[in-house]
């Protein structure tokens, strides 16, 4: 089996969930909730993050679930008696913008061009759960941690894991 490259497995900007720069986080949590499906079992599938974009329409930034949690949270925290207040706190943090608390796209990246290896390589120094994905200096698209997971099931399921080894 030749060795599998990023470009393979990464999701195109255009087929994740995005937002502008200048959206708050209420309209971030508002995409990603379009983007979650329940099946028969009631099991929730859908994106983890959202890919912020500029007014070129270029990846500058990616929001994650845990970060939305964590800037609301900042926004909960206070003396013992705003807890009686805490649906106004939790949505004035709703309206924060995105740019505010995104992780910026500048590191970690892989190239289109990368070996699968690599990425995941790049993805474990980095503690990170997605990459931005370059092609001739332009962010095309993001590799996820479970992208490498069906890697990892289409190697199993052939029987070729004793070539990884």
């Amino acid at each position: 089996m030749a060795e599998k490259l990023v470009r393979d497995i990464m999701v195109p900007v255009s087929g994740y969930a995005t937002v502008h720069d200048r959206d708050t986080l209420a309209d971030a949590i508002r995409v990603l909730r379009e983007s979650f499906t329940r099946d028969n079992w009631g099991v929730v599938t859908g994106h983890r993050s959202v890919l912020v974009l500029d007014d070129n329409q270029d990846l500058v930034g990616i929001l994650t679930i845990r970060t939305i949690l964590k800037a609301i949270e900042l926004q909960s925290i206070g003396p013992s008696w705003a807890s009686l207040f805490a649906g106004p706190i939790i949505r004035s943090g709703l309206n924060m913008p995105v740019r505010e608390v995104m992780r910026p796209v500048l590191k970690p990246f892989v190239k289109s061009t990368d070996t699968v290896i690599q990425a995941i390589h790049t993805l474990l120094r980095s503690q990170v759960n997605i990459l931005p994905v370059l092609e001739r200096g332009k962010v095309v698209g993001i590799v996820r941690s479970i992208d490498f997971f069906e890697i990892i099931g289409e190697i199993l399921g052939n029987g070729e894991i004793k070539q990884w080894a």
